[in-house]
């Protein structure tokens, strides 16, 4: 039996100490994960933008290589389509970010009335990443309904009902769809 590997943790830096509070202390371990999670999210947004690339350019080819296929600026389209979709999405995350700095600041300064501050600061938390959740859920669906129209029109343009060129748009589009899917479960986890 192999041994079990060990893992290995980045180290807590900002332990509480007595120039610190504990307080400041819970607020930094709090931006310090929002900033993680923001990390995480933006590098799979990343990652599925550079895939949407990709999948574009290979379809590029295929069309290229169809006599009178259309449709070359439909593939441009949904590139650019996801593009500014990824950026909207960063932007809201970014919010995410700066919001939680300012929770996180507002939380250092009410530390002389903890109790009150605290149930403010929760439900204000609470309501924030619900409202951050809420717009950055209406922004996948909107890429999720433009992605569908761009499909949608590619099959027009190109014309191919029942073609493996069809089966691989669904393909595509279905792995849009997870994406999308896969961000919302994100976004529904952070709210918990």
């Amino acid at each position: 039996m192999s041994p079990t590997p060990k893992t290995t943790r980045e180290p807590v830096t900002n332990e509480p100490s007595e120039k610190k509070g504990l307080g400041e202390y819970f607020s930094s371990l709090y931006v310090t994960g929002v900033e993680r999670m923001a990390e995480a999210q933006k590098n799979s947004i990343d990652l599925a933008v550079a895939q949407n690339a990709d999948l574009t350019d290979a379809w590029k080819k295929v069309v290229q290589k169809l006599p009178g296929a259309p449709g070359l600026f439909m593939l441009d389209l949904a590139k650019s389509a996801f593009e500014r979709y990824a950026d909207i999405h960063k932007g809201a995350i970014d919010a995410a970010i700066e919001q939680s700095h300012a929770v996180a600041e507002a939380a250092q300064d009410r530390t002389a009335a903890a109790t009150r501050s605290t149930d403010y600061a929760v439900k204000f938390v609470q309501e924030s990443v619900e409202r951050s959740v809420g717009v950055q859920k209406k922004a996948l669906d909107h890429s999720a309904a433009h992605a569908k129209t761009v499909f949608d029109s590619f099959r027009q343009q190109v014309g191919f009902a029942g073609a493996p060129a069809d089966a691989a748009a669904d393909s595509f589009r279905r792995g849009v769809d997870t994406v999308i899917e896969a961000q919302k479960d994100l976004l529904d986890m952070a709210i918990h």
